[in-house]
């Protein structure tokens, strides 16, 4: 039979740095949560209006001023779509809902093929994340429409098996600030899907 040693003070101390870890992991969810409502509040985003797709099913926040535009495309791919711009038109883009038919790796190689035949791409980067318990890709590079004219662009994109759900921004590289990427986030927070 072997007799086994325990240090008091040392396991003592190791449920206290574990205790003390686990507090600071929760008090740091409820920060950054804080820290956004900040970052919104600072570039005078305070108030949301809420948009639904057409069935319903759908709904996601935009800051209040902003415009929009639904449009209809042809064909059965893109169920939704609805353009906006920032009332100060620093911030564009769009949200789509797509008929998921394929792995989003493959839509993003095509994506990225398609763009750079007619842009120029650069500083390609996609990240993985989980938004609202959901798989989502986060893909950012700058694009060069016309001319010098460089765009930072961050596309999320999330999962919804049958369905992926599209978030496109895109801020001119010279007016873009480092807030933009919280409200960007924060928007793309604001999906629910009944």
């Amino acid at each position: 039979m072997k007799v086994i040693f325990i240090n008091r003070k040392k396991v003592g101390i190791i449920v206290v740095i574990i205790g003390l870890m686990i507090s600071l992991m929760g008090i740091s969810k409820q920060f950054d949560n804080k820290l956004k409502t900040t970052i919104l509040v600072e570039n005078n985003i305070k108030l949301l209006n809420d948009y639904r797709t057409s069935d319903g099913k759908i709904s996601y926040r935009l800051p209040m001023g902003w415009t929009t535009s639904e449009k209809n495309f042809p064909g059965d791919e893109i169920k939704y779509h609805n353009d906006f711009q920032s009332s100060d038109a620093v911030i564009h883009g769009f949200v789509e809902v797509w008929k998921g038919k394929e792995d989003l790796k493959l839509f993003f190689d095509k994506s990225k093929d398609i763009s750079q035949e007619q842009n120029q791409i650069k500083n390609y980067k996609i990240e993985n994340l989980i938004i609202n318990g959901k798989k989502t890709y986060l893909v950012k590079y700058l694009i060069n429409t016309t001319g010098n004219n460089w765009y930072k662009s961050y596309e999320y994109f999330v999962d919804g098996g049958q369905e992926f759900y599209r978030f496109s921004f895109f801020v001119r590289d010279v007016n873009f600030k480092d807030t933009y990427a919280a409200i960007f986030q924060s928007i793309v927070e604001t999906l629910k899907i009944q």
